[in-house]
């Protein structure tokens, strides 16, 4: 490896699947072509006993490329009730990343990048010359946050050496006065999600029997989706066809799902489905909770998505959203107005809104996004 150059252990909380590929994924794999990466997420014994296929090691431990191997090393259970049990699988996560590091061949420049908060006992226990903390989610609003996840979050920031926010939003909030602070909003594969401006594929089949107007939501199914909304936006036009694409993400099956006509779950598809899904989508939604803790710093990474297809967009009045995406999003502030802003974009696309969004998404690619953190991590001179 050349001088000045580096590995990396990466830290996260998402887990590294085919069906939502998002910043942490899209990051590592582009970092990976060129450094060696380790992406790490512990599992407990509970873990394994929950999700039977994860006792298969190539579920726990997967080559993604070359250059980049998914980790999940297996921890004692209820570390988070026992501070003993908590310890002894801290202890356990780091010798087992070391003896990866070794077996492996890492760099003695070694660059320990952190999405989550819970891995707050790592920095200073590899031997890395420099912390990154990519701050994509404001963790202590999410449903069943650990107590102390501030706490952890603030060691995590002061012990970073560079301090990357998710957006505008969670830079104000989350930096903390940090002297190497910046905001990479979320990137986009323009080329993946362009595929979804023409139809090149007969309709799949659990949606080739819907007729009428289709919106479109692909994304987590979480607690930040207001259900209130999509049931008032089905119920405002029951001609509409609300088609809902992604995994049930910490809570139960919503009752609408099973009670609402014009209202289709089609729980999860791969990454690569979804362009295909999307080609038949006439208007796509942002429909998080306005006013909300859990949504008020997220810049969905949807939204950029959304644009590379050329679609009409309603999205409800997220700050980041304002901010960033207002004249190419149509942005609505209350349920009524979110589903008159629907019924316009539909009956006129608006190519101007959508030529300007266009236009921006070919700022935005992935690819320049990592190069910029590149270039603030290489000013810092930490592996000269």
């Amino acid at each position: 490896m050349a001088e000045n150059e580096f590995d990396i252990v990466c830290s996260c909380h998402l887990t590294w699947d085919l069906h939502l590929f998002q910043r942490p994924q899209q990051i590592m794999s582009r970092l990976s072509k060129d450094h060696k990466v380790l992406y790490v997420i512990p599992i407990s014994l509970q873990g394994l006993w929950r999700f039977k296929h994860m006792r298969k090691k190539k579920f726990r431990y997967l080559k993604i490329n070359k250059n980049l191997t998914y980790y999940r090393p297996i921890v004692l259970p209820f570390g988070e009730q026992y501070p003993l049990i908590k310890r002894i699988n801290e202890l356990l996560v780091i010798k087992r990343i070391k003896n990866f590091m070794k077996r492996n061949r890492f760099s003695k420049n070694l660059l320990l990048w952190l999405y989550t908060p819970m891995a707050y006992y790592l920095p200073g226990q590899l031997g890395e010359k420099a912390v990154v903390y990519d701050c994509m989610d404001d963790f202590s609003s999410f449903l069943y946050a650990p107590k102390d996840v501030l706490k952890k979050e603030q060691q995590i920031t002061k012990a970073a050496d560079v301090f990357f926010a998710g957006g505008d939003t969670l830079l104000k909030n989350k930096a903390q006065g940090h002297p190497n602070a910046a905001a990479f909003s979320c990137g986009v594969d323009a080329g993946h999600f362009a595929k979804a401006a023409q139809r090149n594929s007969p309709a799949p089949a659990d949606i080739a029997d819907i007729r009428g107007k289709i919106l479109g939501y692909f994304g987590a199914v979480d607690e930040r989706i207001d259900y209130d909304l999509l049931e008032f936006i089905a119920n405002f036009d029951k001609s509409w066809q609300i088609v809902i694409i992604g995994p049930l993400v910490k809570i139960k099956r919503p009752a609408i799902f099973d009670s609402i006509e014009n209202l289709h779950y089609l729980d999860l598809k791969l990454y690569n489905e979804l362009p295909v899904y999307a080609s038949f989508f006439d208007c796509c939604l942002i429909p998080f909770k306005m006013n909300d803790p859990v949504t008020q710093h997220l810049n969905p990474t949807k939204t950029l998505e959304y644009l590379a297809m050329g679609k009409p967009i309603v999205s409800t009045a997220l700050p980041d959203i304002v901010k960033n995406f207002t004249g190419m999003v149509s942005i609505a502030n209350s349920y009524e107005a979110f589903a008159n802003s629907i019924k316009e974009r539909l009956a006129d696309d608006d190519k101007e809104m959508i030529n300007k969004g266009l236009s921006l998404v070919k700022t935005k690619s992935w690819d320049s996004m990592v190069q910029g953190m590149l270039d603030i991590i290489r000013k810092g001179n930490f592996f000269s």
